[in-house]
């Protein structure tokens, strides 16, 4: 009997070793479980978990080839580098809204980076230490063409310039350009003739900028203070913003210019004035001719004769292609007969700006502008506009043109001292006589 019990005991012992052994998991999936059980964000960098030297594209290696365009057109100078015609043409036309090879000049400058089958990549063509213009080419083989912006280094300079014989002679004595010469005539036009009223020993200072790259003169900017000395009069210049346009004052805030140029070409002879009762040539009776014409060669430029804003700009009848502009107190000009409109309607245009060119459209008998001047819609003799002066600045602006004056009227003295200093300091000869005199 206990023999049994015992077998029994041991069977039963058996059994239950070998459930625990069934039922216990294994410890991998209980660790899954555990972790999976457990709200738990995977890291996106899992899936590129990957040496970061697989990461990293190595750079295209371009054939970089660049020279002088001399006296040759782009094509053949590219075609020259194997450059297959196609792709000179491709770009040659996604340049064509940008820059018009048709005015490629003998010393422009070419770069271009070609590929492994001489194919385009980049290309960046120079004209001017400031025209650069570059194009990048696009998945479907055209060029992003665009002009790159140009950094200048930008001076201040003052210098006074003494009259011996002209104002031009005085300036290029002094190493500067004559353009700096015409920028001061054209300041002070409206009161000094500087072709008769300059007398030696006259002296202008001026404050100027001056723009270079790279240590190179590239061109002069504005000048912002002038100053003429002469043994009865002094004149005065100061550059200010009236809110619309940069104009030139005296220090009491008073325009220098008038407010109209005496025609709106530089150069041209008057064929027709102004008339109230005049034989038309073309409609072959009289009739009123409310303006005066200028004949010059078509495409000669077209001034605007005051500052304003352009109203009108299209065809118009007789007067062909027609640019109206008006201007403050009710003043508006005509520039008719024009064979091309610079200008659209609701442009800002300054005095002396190219707004049109001279044509012969509509009704003319020759290449001529058409310039008409109107008071609140009514037609005047341009001639009799000549001393209109720009309207004085606003008393708002007073307060801010009158720092501007102190700042620059330093300048222009600080230069004529200097200039004094060195007329007045004695040779050295001079300086050992006064010694020996001393002793």
């Amino acid at each position: 009997m206990h023999w049994k019990l015992n077998l029994l005991a041991g069977l039963c012992g058996v059994a239950l070793i070998g459930a625990m052994f069934f039922f216990i998991p294994e410890p991998a999936a209980t660790s899954n479980l555990q972790f999976s059980s457990l709200p738990q964000k995977t890291p996106p960098a899992t899936k590129h978990l990957r040496p970061k030297a697989h990461l990293q594209v190595a750079p295209a290696v371009y054939n970089i080839k660049e020279g002088v365009l001399s006296h040759r057109t782009l094509y053949e100078a590219l075609t020259s580098c194997e450059i297959p015609p196609s792709e000179v043409l491709s770009l040659s036309r996604s340049f064509r809204p940008v820059f018009d090879f048709r005015c490629a000049k003998p010393k422009d400058i070419y770069r271009v980076s070609l590929n492994d089958q001489n194919e385009i990549q980049k290309f960046v063509y120079k004209t001017s230490l400031t025209d650069e213009y570059e194009a990048i080419k696009k998945k479907d083989g055209s060029y992003t063409v665009q002009k790159r912006e140009i950094a200048l280094d930008k001076t201040v300079i003052s210098k006074v310039f003494t009259i011996n014989s002209s104002l031009y002679q005085a300036v290029a004595d002094f190493g500067e350009s004559q353009r700096i010469a015409g920028m001061i005539a054209d300041i002070f036009a409206w009161d000094i003739d500087f072709y008769t009223a300059p007398r030696k020993g006259d002296r202008i200072a001026v404050v100027y900028e001056r723009f270079s790259r790279n240590g190179h003169f590239v061109r002069y900017g504005k000048i912002l203070a002038a100053r003429y000395e002469t043994d009865q009069k002094d004149y005065s210049a100061f550059l200010f913003n009236d809110g619309h346009f940069d104009n030139y004052f005296d220090e009491n805030g008073q325009p220098l210019k008038n407010m109209f140029l005496r025609s709106p070409l530089k150069f041209g002879k008057m064929t027709s004035g102004y008339s109230i009762r005049r034989f038309h040539p073309i409609c072959k009776r009289y009739k009123a001719h409310t303006g005066i014409d200028y004949g010059s060669p078509t495409g000669t430029p077209i001034l605007a004769t005051a500052n304003g804003k352009v109203t009108f700009a299209g065809w118009k009848n007789g007067y062909g292609k027609l640019l109206i502009v008006r201007h403050p107190n009710g003043y508006e000009t005509y520039y008719g007969h024009c064979s091309r409109l610079l200008k659209k309607p609701g442009q800002l245009v300054e005095q002396g700006q190219v707004v049109a060119r001279v044509g012969q459209t509509g009704l003319a008998t020759g290449p001529h502008v058409h310039y008409e001047v109107r008071i609140k819609g009514t037609p005047v003799n341009p001639n009799n506009l000549k001393k209109t002066r720009v309207t004085p600045l606003r008393p708002s602006l007073m307060a801010k043109f009158k720092k501007v004056v102190n700042e620059r009227t330093l300048l222009v003295m600080n230069a004529l001292r200097e200039k004094a200093k060195l007329v007045n300091r004695p040779t050295e000869t001079e300086s050992l006589d006064s010694v020996r005199k001393k002793a």
